[in-house]
């Protein structure tokens, strides 16, 4: 049953037989409200050609995925009923739920998934992560009937499902009007990009629903406003805060936290395609400037693990047999020189949009001072940094998702995610093979391998697996931990009482 609050007003006045003032009820719509670092490129569509947490915040209350990821890790169906592959794993039919209602009242169909997939492919939207389902061929996807649609594949491809479970792959209709419509648990009022959204729940939807009328998204322009306006009761969910605000935090008896292990982390990154860093010696020995166990104590205050320069903490699979880095300012001043890199000046970008982001950059540039690298950290709004994503020498990046599919993203040519521009040809053998297999035990031997790889040459330099963790007030109940990050924005069982 939802939480509102009733208000009773009883006029004054003798009740008798003939005449009399009744007591009435009105129903409190109850708001939850939600801060962010705000993006002012956001669009409605989810298709948009850059990423950011305010438009992620907006996209999970609007639209549905065929599939999608528990909070454990697992593949769940969605829209989709069942997905069933032929012997050969080159031709997929996908059944869909039924009954699903479409923000605009009709009823979700194989003519949305077409079309909407379709979209994503067609290199004019420029979707940048459609690479990610390249395996698809937009042309032989096949309308079965109204509740199922066939794809007939440009090549085998056993993490059918695992692929759709991405967020970035929510479904979409367009309505009469033109407008952009979804599925999702809320509907679309009102759209201010990088400053403010407005929804309501949306009574049809076919899935658990929020336990509050209204979700109001605030974008904010970094991560110390936010912090402010969760302490001020501006908000009542922090997407994410600072490591080092959250000790504090915890004092304050009105502000409870969630917390969780995420697959979403900020990591180094340097284009090993571009000077200084196509030279593995430079490469080697920023990662061995790195003190991992201060990153850990002081960018993300404790709440992290030492990590080891490939994107782990996403995938069950056995760790690779490597020898975990550790800081040697004498090692990578001889391999600079080698290089004939001594005194390296460099600049490092990041929007600081995530928490621990601009922490572990000024870090990094302070212990990479002492084997005598001049390393600038440059804060750049979302919209500039994103939008120039794949230019960048060296930034602060993003892990995000499972192995399989997150991972990939970031590691394979020609991917939207890849900022490294890593094409490596051991790691893109061992893709392919990944990709063609559904045994569970050959796919994590494969993982395993690939992330021995990722540790030996690519451009990520990995200090820490940060866990997640959710600011919130005490006025909220039922969030939930999620391995996935996504604590903050999935409402299901919500309820708020103001």
């Amino acid at each position: 049953m939802n939480s509102v609050n009733f208000r009773r007003v009883v006029a004054f006045g003798l009740l008798t037989a003939t005449t009399a003032l009744v007591g009435f009820s009105v129903a409190q719509a109850q708001e939850l409200v939600l801060g962010v670092i705000g993006n002012s490129k956001d669009m409605v569509q989810p298709y948009s050609p850059t990423d950011s947490v305010s438009a992620d915040s907006m996209y999970d209350q609007l639209y549905d995925g065929l599939t999608n990821h528990d909070s454990k890790g697992g593949v769940v169906m969605r829209l989709a009923e069942s997905m069933t592959p032929n012997a050969a794993m080159d031709v997929w039919t996908v059944k869909l739920r039924p009954n699903v209602k479409r923000h605009d009242g009709k009823p979700f169909t194989a003519d949305d998934v077409i079309a909407s997939i379709r979209y994503m492919l067609d290199k004019v939207n420029h979707f940048v992560v459609s690479s990610q389902i390249d395996f698809v061929d937009p042309a032989k996807i096949r309308k079965v009937d109204d509740l199922t649609v066939e794809f007939t594949l440009n090549r085998p491809f056993g993490l059918f499902a695992n692929a759709f479970a991405d967020d970035h792959f929510r479904m979409r209709a367009i309505a009469a009007d033109g407008s952009v419509v979804g599925t999702g648990p809320f509907t679309l009022d009102s759209f201010t990009p990088g400053q403010e959204t407005r929804m309501t729940r949306f009574e049809d939807y076919w899935g658990e629903k929020p336990g509050f009328d209204k979700l109001r998204i605030i974008g904010f322009r970094d991560q110390q406003a936010v912090t402010n306006a969760l302490r001020g009761g501006q908000i009542d969910i922090a997407y994410s805060v600072p490591y080092t605000d959250v000790p504090a935090l915890t004092k304050d008896p009105k502000l409870k936290t969630v917390m969780s292990g995420t697959t979403t982390y900020p990591m180094l990154a340097v284009r090993v395609d571009t000077e200084p860093f196509k030279d593995p010696r430079v490469l080697e020995a920023l990662k061995l400037v790195v003190d991992r166990q201060q990153i850990v104590d002081n960018a993300f205050s404790g709440y992290a693990t030492i990590a080891n320069d490939y994107l782990g903490n996403n995938t069950a699979c056995p760790v690779p047999s490597v020898a975990q880095r550790v800081q040697d300012i004498a090692k990578a001043k001889q391999l600079l020189a080698q290089a004939g890199k001594a005194n390296l000046r460099l600049e490092v970008v990041t929007d600081g949009a995530y928490s621990g982001m601009m922490e572990m950059a000024q870090l990094f540039a302070q212990q990479a001072a002492q084997a005598g690298i001049t390393v600038k950290v440059r804060r750049l709004d979302p919209a500039t940094f994103l939008n120039r994503w794949r230019e960048w020498p060296f930034l602060v990046s993003l892990a995000s998702g499972p192995y399989e599919t997150g991972t990939l993203a970031a590691l394979l040519p020609d991917q939207g995610e890849n900022a490294t521009h890593f094409d490596d040809a051991e790691y893109n053998d061992l893709a392919k093979r990944l990709e063609s297999t559904s045994d569970l035990a050959a796919q994590c031997k494969l993982v395993t391998q690939m992330q021995e790889v990722e540790y030996k040459r690519s451009g990520h330099i990995v200090p820490a697996y940060p866990e997640n963790i959710t600011v919130y007030r005490d006025t909220v109940s039922g969030l939930k931990p999620d391995f996935y990050g996504r604590t903050p924005i999935q409402y299901a069982g919500v309820t708020v009482k103001k």
